[in-house]
């Protein structure tokens, strides 16, 4: 088999090398490895395409060009380096790890579980695969199997970076907000600088009523992330509902420069407004509203920008 890369055939690489000049295939390999830690991702790339033209039937070679390639975002021929790695030697569990990373990365969830599955039938007590595949169930809708993943995950791992987040995301997927609200509080002990937990658990603190709670979520949020919309938003939400009508109005405003086309948060200033007693402001946005939500129909029916 003939691996071409980037328009690079490997066959006429190997007809150049003079027999005298070819390195052993252990000092290419650690040759390699070097420069791509040492971050010289286009040296790599250079030499391991060469060194795969000498070694063709070498596993490892393959692999090393498929991480350059992947580190120059050059993901069509990491992925064609990867497969020939497992073609090659299908009992290296790492090839199929990093074939499900260039999928990942592309959001291409369905490609990336079976890679993961056979990663995980060679490795099955790796936690950040477990992550990685409760990921891709997710986002293909397999709740239940990606809580599953998540909790093998944990157990493996307990203090496993946003493992605790995933799984209250998960929870929260399927209504269960008790379960959901325990993991974000776990995975904010964790993990105090990842924003999505903050505003998630005030999402959830505002639905059940506990308003000092969610307001204190939501604030947390703000201070670690500023320019969030969803935490100003939140908080908005949640100090309208304590009746605290300016504060209420700013930080929905601050939420709308965020997010100018965000309907619920023009509802949610227009009612601020409307219980302010000012009733031309109230009204301006609700027509705002209206004007959003025709467009959105418009687009949706397929007539924007139809000629009358």
């Amino acid at each position: 088999m003939i691996l071409f890369v980037a328009g690079f055939s490997l066959t006429s690489v190997r007809e150049v090398i003079p027999a005298h000049a070819q390195d052993s295939e252990r000092s290419l390999e650690d040759a390699i490895r070097s420069k791509v830690e040492a971050g010289q991702i286009d040296a790599a790339l250079d030499q391991a395409r060469r060194a795969v033209g000498q070694y063709p039937n070498s596993s490892t070679l393959c692999q090393l060009l498929g991480a350059a390639l992947f580190k120059k975002g050059l993901n069509e021929g990491a992925r064609t380096a990867f497969r020939r790695a497992i073609e090659l030697d299908p009992s290296v569990p790492q090839n199929y790890y990093n074939l499900a990373l260039v999928n990942l990365s592309e959001k291409q969830y369905a490609r990336a579980v079976g890679p993961l599955e056979t990663f995980l039938r060679l490795e099955p007590d790796n936690a950040e695969a477990h992550l990685l595949l409760g990921r891709a169930y997710h986002n293909l809708n397999r709740t239940v199997p990606a809580i599953e993943q998540f909790k093998k995950a944990l157990a493996l791992a307990p203090q496993l970076p946003l493992a605790h987040y995933h799984l209250g995301y998960a929870y929260q997927s399927q209504g269960n907000r008790k379960p959901a609200l325990d993991e974000f509080k776990r995975e904010i002990e964790l993990n105090p600088n990842f924003y999505d937990s903050y505003w998630l658990a005030g999402d959830i603190e505002l639905e059940q009523g506990n308003l000092d709670r969610a307001e204190d979520f939501y604030g947390k949020g703000i201070r670690l992330k500023p320019e969030a919309f969803q935490a100003h938003y939140g908080l908005g939400r949640a100090l309208l509902a304590k009746k605290q009508l300016a504060a209420a109005g700013t930080e929905l405003r601050r939420a709308l420069e965020l997010k100018p086309d965000d309907v619920e948060a023009h509802y949610a200033l227009a009612r601020a407004y409307q219980q302010m007693g000012d009733k031309e402001l109230a009204q301006r946005e609700f027509a705002v509203c209206a004007q959003i939500n025709a467009r959105r129909q418009s687009v949706s029916s397929g007539v924007a920008g139809k000629q009358p």
